[in-house]
This record gives structure tokens, C-alpha cells and sequence, in this order.
């Protein structure tokens, strides 16, 4: 299961990253990105960069290693 959404979320992101300009005209301008992304494309950037995201969270999760991640990452939150 956890395959099937890796290769979800790779897919998505690899769209949301190569068309950016459809992913705009689909859910439009975001008031955040163009405030402080405004000097490198704004929204396309964040959607670009949300797509990069997705990918990287896609593979994790696809190689196994998505669990081992969070923990590395909360792991000063939570002393076990």
C-alpha cells in the first residue's frame, strides 16, 4: 500500500513541478508564495517547490525509508 501512494505522490509532484503554469490556472494564485516568493515567480515557485516535495516523500515512502525519516526528524521532540 504504501507503494501505491509513493508512486502517487512521484507522479503528482513530477507534474506539479514540469507544469506549474497549469497547476496556476487550475487552483490559481496563492496571496502567501506571492508575498514572499514574489521575486523568483511566486506561486509557480511554490508549486514547483511543493512537486519536489512530493517527490522526495513519494520515494521515501516507496523505498521503505519514510518511517526511519520522521523519527530522525521528531527525534529531539520525543525521548522514548
Amino acid at each position: 500500500m504504501q507503494i501505491f501512494f509513493g508512486i502517487l505522490l512521484v507522479a503528482f509532484g513530477m507534474y506539479s513541478t514540469i507544469k506549474s503554469e497549469q497547476m496556476l490556472e487550475m487552483f490559481g494564485r496563492i496571496p502567501w508564495a506571492e508575498d514572499k516568493l514574489a521575486l523568483s515567480g511566486g506561486s509557480r515557485t511554490f508549486y514547483k517547490l511543493f512537486g519536489i516535495l512530493c517527490v522526495f516523500i513519494g520515494l521515501t515512502l516507496i523505498f521503505g525509508l519514510f518511517e526511519g525519516l520522521l523519527r530522525w526528524i521528531f527525534s529531539p521532540l520525543i525521548r522514548v
